[in-house]
């Protein structure tokens, strides 16, 4: 997850709100500059990736959340998974390359999207493939 405000003076606090109070909120002037933040709808799942601040998972993705409400500029979310395995952002480069995940994850990293909507198949592939060992497992994650 990229850089989110916090209420507390000084500099901004990595996913806080995000990873420890399962929101996800932007200001006005942030929400200008990411357009797919109205998009987002109940039941939705947002796929994190965590700044390099984060210190369990520093530059990956590593959890997936569940939106289960929307007020206003703020979402409520729902942990519903944690990967065992995090994607960097060479594993995400790599798997566009080979044509396994769209483009679209690539705008998600930059440092000017705070929210961006990629396509349902980059998601089960987030979920079901290993970007280690690069094999696909079976698994049950939907609720």
């Amino acid at each position: 997850m990229k850089r989110l405000k916090s209420k507390m003076p000084g500099n901004p606090i990595v996913a806080e709100d995000v990873l420890l109070h399962n929101r996800f909120t932007l200001d006005e002037e942030s929400i200008k500059h990411n357009p797919d933040f109205h998009k987002v709808k109940v039941n939705d799942y947002l796929v994190v990736f965590c700044s390099s601040l984060v210190p369990h998972s520093p530059n990956q993705i590593k959890f997936i959340f569940l939106v289960s409400s929307k007020i206003n500029n703020q979402f409520v979310l729902k942990n519903i998974k944690k990967l065992a395995r995090g994607y960097n952002a060479a594993h995400i480069v790599s798997l566009v390359e080979e044509g396994k995940l769209s483009k679209k994850l690539l705008q998600c990293e930059t440092v000017s999207h705070k929210i961006c909507q990629i396509d349902y198949s980059d998601l089960e592939l987030i979920i079901n493939f290993d970007p280690i060992v690069r094999t696909y497992h079976s698994t049950s994650w939907k609720t």
